[in-house]
């Protein structure tokens, strides 16, 4: 397996390698043709610099006084809105750096080379290929149109929510329940061998229906708000508006995108590590703190 990994590693490393090394020409075709290598190097850290009137949107005249009289606005306006939002930006810079084909994401071009998203998939380029987070990982072709897109997204980051929680709740469970039900005398609810319960581990029966009922009421009651709810452009998937200590709400454009980048990544690496924790246990019979 090692060795098939590195063999197909090696096979698409033209994916991996930064293409300013080797020269922009190849990559330089179509309405990019000449303009992107000459031109002042294009670095999405520059954006805030850029945006003088802190709009959040780069018009032609900042775009002008920061580059020069260079045409970025047809180049990287995907939704011809005559602005660029910080995704568009930074797609013109992974352009500069990786070549035209899908947007510089090279994500998606080694993912298309694995078969995982096809070529014409709306995730190879255009609109939703700046999505936050876009790896070009769609083998069932389910985003089919950038509105289911954004549904799936917000279910996703939902997930990941959770599965964060419950990545950390689970272990900690194990750990120190057994103090805490102890200390004030109750019945330790973990299953056999000290394992979390679960539908595998068994131990739900010792669970109070009125917590299941409880989360039922809860859950059903918050999707039910989220059925009637529009997808459209304006919409941020996974948004809620809750931001107390304003960690998120105060800050600028750019340090917002960054911020949501690493929410669904975090998220994903969860739901990948909650999953190993159930079948894990299930498969060795023991607690996953062992």
């Amino acid at each position: 397996m090692k060795l098939f990994l590195l063999f197909n590693i090696l096979n698409i490393s033209n994916c991996f390698t930064n293409n300013n090394l080797i020269g922009l020409q190849k990559y330089n075709v179509g309405k990019f043709r000449g303009v992107l290598k000459m031109a002042k190097n294009v670095n999405k850290d520059d954006f805030n610099n850029i945006d003088l009137d802190n709009s959040g949107y780069l018009d032609s005249d900042e775009l002008v006084k920061f580059y020069g009289k260079i045409n970025y606005m047809d180049m990287a306006d995907l939704n011809d809105d005559k602005k660029l939002d910080y995704l568009e930006f930074d797609r013109l810079a992974n352009i500069q750096k990786f070549g035209e084909k899908n947007g510089g994401n090279l994500f998606v071009r080694n993912a298309i080379n694995f078969g995982l998203v096809k070529s014409d998939s709306i995730l190879a380029d255009g609109e939703a290929s700046i999505m936050i987070g876009n790896k070009g990982f769609d083998p069932l072709n389910c985003a089919t149109n950038i509105i289911t897109l954004r549904r799936y997204r917000e279910a996703e980051l939902k997930h990941g929510r959770l599965a964060m929680l419950a990545s950390v709740g689970w272990p900690l469970s194990e750990k120190y329940h057994p103090y805490l039900s102890n200390l004030i005398n109750k019945e330790n609810l973990l299953a056999v061998g000290g394992k979390a319960p679960s539908l595998l581990n068994g131990g739900l029966e010792k669970i109070n229906p009125a917590f299941f009922m409880m989360i039922i009421i809860l859950s059903t009651t918050i999707e039910s708000l989220a059925i009637s709810k529009k997808y459209d452009k304006d919409i941020i998937p996974g948004d809620l508006a809750f931001d107390p200590l304003k960690l998120y709400s105060t800050k600028d454009v750019k340090t917002k995108r960054e911020l949501e980048l690493k929410e669904l990544n975090n998220g994903r690496l969860a739901m990948i590590a909650i999953t190993y924790y159930v079948i894990s246990e299930f498969i060795t019979k023991m607690p996953i703190i062992k």
